[in-house]
């Protein structure tokens, strides 16, 4: 759905994990997909937030809420 994101700097942030570890293709690939979903479903509940306060617009307010929400 969309444009994926940019597998290198999610390898990148993979690799940064630990030291000395390899990450291959297809974890990074997987992990994009996980991250995507999670965004798309806090893109989905950021929006909610915002029609609740009768706005068309995410403010970052609406983040800040869904971030603490989720912790």
């Amino acid at each position: 759905m969309g444009k994926k994101l940019p597998l290198a700097p999610l390898e990148k942030i993979l690799k940064e994990s630990s030291s000395n570890i390899r990450v291959s293709k297809s974890a990074t690939k997987e992990f994009a997909e996980i991250l995507e979903e999670m965004a798309r479903n806090m893109a989905r509940d950021a929006a909610e937030f915002a029609g609740h306060a009768r706005r068309k617009t995410i403010i970052r307010d609406d983040i800040v809420l869904l971030r603490k929400m989720r912790k």
